[in-house]
């Protein structure tokens, strides 16, 4: 049980941060990373028409992969709703007539329409909030296994046990939309994400492969994550420079580096104002239009944390995210008469780098 007590980020850390001048930054995040133990950081600042600017820290390198967990979700919802629009499936459409790999309607509470406007939004009233992942060299099941048979005694197949229409969590929901992607094109999904969004947007950086190969994704390495067992953090073994594998591919199984990730942010947003990419500008749209109300007046997306100024226009896009041993955090800031867009992505590979990340992003996003 050595890691159920786990280092924290100083309270003055964040104001710091946003008081400091930028040539002291870096000193005081590696100062704060190797106080609280952790090995890996990796975080990149970009603005729409300006130079990205990506910072390393321990293990951490310019090709090196580490996990983003629930970072997954967002571009996994381009992913999808990119899929969608090639094939005319609306953002309303009852899509459980169009999986063929398992049957939803025999799933309890699975007689009731299932779109990916509610998927992708957590609006299903679905089980299965996470996943803790799969020690490397196990077996892993199949998506429709995960669904509806998973292979270990403490999992449950997945519910439709709550309320349609408000939010509530679910990974499980994201396997479903994940699984219709897979039925519908024909493609595991780590290729099918290829196809549609990471080639066209040139993240070479990025794959949803589980398990990853090494020799693959040379040049490329993996950066491994340090956990120890920590029941109350969902980690249920530890790990020393290594990982879980994520078979919950659209759920929490992207590799990626920070400055990847802030590429895709910034395609969102402008994707979201109209220009052409590899993201459709209505589907973007609707991705950081709110869908859902949350607390504290903030909302959820497709695949979006949304945060709202005091007048109601949207302040910040973002997602954060928590693997076996690994802590990502993104945020956005979209454009305003005087500000561009700017993206602030952060990674760590160590469960104490989750306040890290957070004092960094939001110190840095809105500068």
């Amino acid at each position: 049980m050595s890691g159920c007590s786990q280092p924290s980020v100083s309270p003055e850390f964040r104001s710091e941060l946003e008081t400091t001048a930028p040539n002291e930054r870096l000193r005081l995040i590696e100062d704060e990373a190797q106080r609280i133990g952790v090995t890996a950081l990796s975080f990149t600042i970009l603005e729409s028409g300006k130079e990205i600017e990506s910072f390393y820290f321990g293990r951490a390198e310019p090709n090196g992969l580490m996990q983003v967990a629930s970072l997954s979700k967002t571009v996994a919802a381009a992913v999808i709703l990119a899929f969608a629009e090639r094939k005319s499936v609306g953002l309303d459409d009852d899509i459980r007539g169009q999986i063929s790999s398992l049957d939803i309607a025999a799933l309890q509470g699975g007689n009731r329409p299932l779109t990916l406007r509610q998927l992708l939004s957590h609006t299903t009233g679905s089980s299965q909030s996470g996943y803790p992942g799969y020690p490397r060299g196990t077996p892993l099941p199949s998506t429709a296994q995960i669904i509806i048979d998973p292979p270990r005694i403490f999992e449950s197949p997945l519910v439709f046990d709550g309320e349609q229409g408000e939010f509530r969590y679910s990974g499980g929901g994201y396997m479903i939309a994940q699984l219709w992607a897979e039925d519908v094109s024909g493609k595991p999904f780590a290729e099918l994400a290829e196809d549609i969004l990471l080639e066209p947007l040139d993240m070479q950086q990025s794959t949803f492969a589980q398990p990853i190969d090494d020799a693959e994704i040379a040049p490329l390495t993996v950066v491994g994550a340090d956990a120890s067992f920590d029941i109350f953090d969902g980690v249920f073994s530890s790990v020393e420079d290594g990982w879980h594998n994520y078979p919950e591919q659209a759920a929490a199984g992207l590799w990626t580096t920070s400055e990847d990730y802030a590429r895709f942010a910034i395609a969102l947003i402008e994707a979201a104002n109209g220009a052409e990419n590899a993201i459709p500008s209505s589907m973007a749209q609707a991705m950081i239009t709110r869908q859902a109300d949350l607390d504290q007046g903030q909302a959820y997306g497709l695949g979006t944390q949304l945060t709202f100024k005091d007048d109601g226009d949207l302040r910040f896009v973002s997602h954060s995210g928590a693997n076996t041993g690994y802590r990502a955090l993104f945020s956005v800031r979209p454009q305003s008469v005087d500000k561009p867009i700017r993206a602030v992505v952060s990674i760590a590979n160590t469960v104490s780098g989750a306040g890290l990340n957070e004092a960094i992003v939001f110190a840095l996003t809105d500068k």
